[in-house]
């Protein structure tokens, strides 16, 4: 089935955002620092490049499937290769491009986290498709005519295309005030990220120099520029390498006093603690500080950590892409009884002892048969395997209680 477009090129377009102004939102800025901190820069940073990366991979990782309710019973649509169905694409493969599902979505979350917007163009064209536009070259518009919504792209080849929204799943986190457009994480922790930056350089300067110390040379006469300039350069190239660490400095009869600066106590223990700021950059991602190898290690406390990260941090993500989906890639008429939803359990598997006891609880309290417990765990079905089974013990409120029961007191 060939999908046709239904709306046309608009001829006048309210430009709330342009181009140069998405590339400076999204791009680099100076910070107090004096580091200019981007996206792409600011994964140096160790602690923000693993937040990123943390949040990306669970979120890809979790199979996003799409149910239909028919009644009573729930099933799993199942992908449809020929036809190339939502299914197929979320599950088999996006594009033609051979793309997987988790390099998809993981691209899809890395774009919403570092830029606060990704954006999912399903083209009405054959073969159906899911693709990625690129957030700094991507954004909403509004026809002046109609107020329709649209999004302006530049591709790589320099051209610019306007695209109706019915063909755009638009994620966003941060919004703005018309909530038409979203901030990244970096916009905010812009200035946190600049202290790193600015004490990563700072560190490697002091070390790259082999822990050799700054100083002043007094000589005598005045020196024009290019004269300071070889002196400075003298000794520096002297001592610019750790070989030289601690070795003697020698000049000539011009120098009057040579004296060192020397590192205080104090900036010292500064640099042996760039890594207090692993704390804020962990609050800007949302994530629980264990998960950047700092904080409390538990087995345990992690293990309730983990439900609640799932719960803070990656549902908010989730959630925001369960409801577009629906909306953007269903018809009216499959709307009500279509849902697409990520398979949270596939992040919180447990041991095997724990994953036995929860399907005995399961089972014998009719609450999943014995199949159905064998299919979580990839195993094959056996004949009479979907009978379910209830405790003796257990009976219905809406059932008789025994004659001998006690009436109660008297």
């Amino acid at each position: 089935m060939i999908l046709s477009r239904a709306l046309t090129t608009p001829k006048i377009v309210d430009q709330s955002l342009t181009l140069p102004q998405v590339v400076e939102l999204v791009g680099g800025g100076r910070t107090t620092s004096g580091e200019s901190v981007s996206p792409e820069n600011s994964k140096t940073i160790a602690s923000a490049y693993r937040a990123g990366n943390i949040l990306s991979d669970d979120v890809a990782k979790l199979p996003f499937q799409q149910f239909r309710r028919n009644g009573d019973q729930v099933e799993q649509v199942q992908p449809d290769g020929f036809m190339r169905n939502i299914p197929y694409l979320l599950e088999v493969s996006p594009n033609l491009w051979f793309w997987t599902p988790f390099q998809f979505k993981k691209t899809v979350i890395q774009w919403e986290i570092y830029h606060g917007n990704a954006y999912i163009w399903r083209p009405a064209v054959w073969p159906p498709q899911l693709l990625i536009l690129p957030a700094d070259v991507t954004y909403p518009v509004l026809d002046k005519t109609d107020g329709s919504l649209w999004y302006c792209t530049r591709f790589n080849n320099g051209q610019i295309k306007y695209i109706p929204s019915v063909e755009i799943l638009h994620l966003l986190i941060n919004p703005d005030r018309d909530g038409f457009y979203g901030r990244g994480v970096i916009q905010y922790a812009r200035e946190t990220i600049g202290r790193q930056l600015g004490a990563h350089k700072t560190q490697a300067k002091f070390f790259g120099q082999g822990l050799n110390p700054a100083g002043y040379i007094s000589v005598t006469g005045t020196l024009d520029k290019e004269g300071r300039k070889t002196i400075r350069e003298s000794y520096e190239d002297a001592m610019s390498s750790s070989e030289n660490a601690y070795r003697l400095a020698v000049f000539d009869q011009r120098v009057v006093k040579f004296e060192t600066v020397t590192m205080k106590p104090s900036d010292a223990q500064f640099l042996e603690s760039i890594q207090a700021t692993d704390l804020d950059i962990a609050n800007f991602f949302g994530i629980p500080l264990y998960k950047l190898n700092s904080g409390k290690q538990s087995y345990q406390s992690n293990e309730q950590q983990n439900l609640d990260y799932l719960s803070t941090s990656l549902d908010p993500f989730l959630v925001q892409f369960e409801q577009g989906a629906r909306i953007k890639w269903l018809s009216l008429a499959e709307q009500g009884s279509n849902t697409f939803k990520f398979i949270r359990e596939a992040l919180l598997r447990t041991d095997a002892l724990t994953r036995a006891q929860m399907n005995e609880i399961l089972i014998r309290s009719g609450q999943r048969s014995p199949n159905e417990a064998r299919e979580k765990d990839d195993l094959s079905n056996y004949d009479g395997g979907d009978e379910y089974y209830m405790s003796a013990n257990y009976a219905g409120t809406n059932m008789a209680a025994p004659t001998n029961a006690p009436t109660g007191n008297k």
